[in-house]
């Protein structure tokens, strides 16, 4: 046995120690963050964010005129339909002689009411080079990029979205009786890792600006000719977009100038500590949002996004399902009527219920999606074989000969 278990165990009750201590602060701070959002006031938070631009560390979102208020679950339509969309993909293996990857996408189509059914599907695409597996520039096509790892993830969100737009504007759907539509991906919207510094120009173009924005786009104007609603669902979010807020709210200084005021400050000791070091936005909002509630809309607020998105700026809000604290993202063209963001939170709700806690549509979905550890087995062992009637040696590295055998 490779892991020392008992070691493991004697590490794990020192942690735990550690923990109860954390445990305790964090309740301090999160009734802090609280008493802060109960006392929120719009004009004052608009006006500090515009005086402390560019010299606010964080980035909080646009906040609504009350960030504490829980909204109840709204009624949901006798007829709607539901299409969940979801992605896997095998990675680029670099011990095989063939730099290919694939990408399969799953999709669900739900239509509950008086002419209820459902159909499921996958999509397989393996992308092979030369052409398909890099990001070459227009400009210059010596100027090439690999697509693996991040790049690769961001590749697999837009066929997911284009899998959406398409499915939102086949003909079935297109020709079966007008009933209210939503459109459900999951993880965010927002593709802020091909906007980090180092991603080519031609990149984001690509995959960003052409990719996934354009299917959007799509949906959008899909949207525009029936009631069509697009939105993303993240499951135990991890953002703290909503604490950074706190953070300013917090801050006892007119002008939030971090470096000026608290460069030489420890971490956890700062003024706007005390009300948010280590709090994620899902912990203000389980003490804020009754079952089945939400919060109020917010805007994403990421300068390098706002520079792409346009009428695709991210807007969120949370929601409690019952089972966790939700985060649904709608693009800001999409939640502009009070409507769409009603029918969008009374249907995710109910595919909570239905899928005991995750919108049924997207479990479905990545049911259709999903490639288990045997089909990536047979995968590899498929190029194998085609390679190898075509007369290409299959060759593989030592190291990865070595985890095959065992020699002890």
């Amino acid at each position: 046995m490779a892991l020392d278990l008992e070691r493991t165990a004697h590490q794990l009750d020192t942690m735990m120690s550690g923990l109860k201590d954390f445990s305790s602060v964090q309740t301090d701070r999160l009734g802090e963050s609280l008493n802060l959002l109960e006392g929120f006031v719009q004009e004052v938070f608009l006006g500090k964010l515009d005086t402390s631009s560019g010299l606010f560390q964080w980035t909080p979102p646009i906040f609504p005129e009350s960030p504490s208020k829980s909204i109840k679950e709204p009624s949901i339509p006798v007829d709607y339909s539901v299409v969940g969309v979801d992605g896997s993909h095998i990675d680029v293996n670099r011990h095989i002689p063939v730099d290919c990857f694939l990408i399969n996408t799953g999709s669900a189509y739900l239509r509950y009411g008086a002419a209820s059914e459902a159909h499921l599907s996958s999509s397989p695409k393996l992308f092979v080079p030369p052409d398909e597996t890099v990001i070459s520039d227009p400009n210059n096509p010596h100027q090439l990029l690999q697509i693996q790892g991040t790049i690769l993830g961001a590749i697999r969100a837009v066929k997911e979205m284009e899998t959406l737009a398409m499915s939102l504007k086949n003909e079935e759907l297109a020709n079966s009786e007008p009933v209210p539509v939503v459109g459900l991906v999951d993880g965010t919207l927002l593709l802020l890792d091909l906007l980090r510094p180092g991603i080519p120009d031609f990149v984001i173009d690509s995959v960003l600006t052409e990719g996934f924005l354009g299917a959007l786009n799509d949906i959008k104007k899909t949207a525009e000719k029936r009631e069509i609603v697009v939105a993303s669902y993240i499951s135990l979010p991890g953002s703290d977009e909503i604490i950074d807020g706190v953070r300013m709210l917090a801050c006892p200084y007119t002008k939030s100038d971090c470096l000026y005021h608290c460069g030489d400050i420890k971490k956890g000791t700062r003024p706007c500590d005390s009300a948010s070091e280590g709090l994620l936005d899902r912990d203000i909002m389980s003490s804020l949002l009754e079952e089945g509630g939400r919060s109020e809309l917010f805007k994403s607020n990421f300068h390098v996004a706002r520079n792409y998105y346009g009428d695709n700026e991210i807007t969120f809000f949370y929601l409690n399902t019952g089972y966790e604290i939700a985060r649904v993202e709608m693009p800001a063209w999409a939640s502009e009527k009070r409507g769409n963001i009603d029918l969008v939170h009374a249907v995710v709700m109910e595919q909570c219920r239905k899928g005991g806690g995750y919108p049924t549509a997207l479990m479905e979905a990545h049911e259709q999606a999903v490639i288990s550890t045997s089909d990536r087995q047979y995968f590899l062992n498929l190029v194998e074989e085609v390679l190898e009637r075509n007369g290409i040696e299959f060759t593989t590295s030592q190291k990865d000969r070595s985890k095959r055998l065992r020699w002890l």
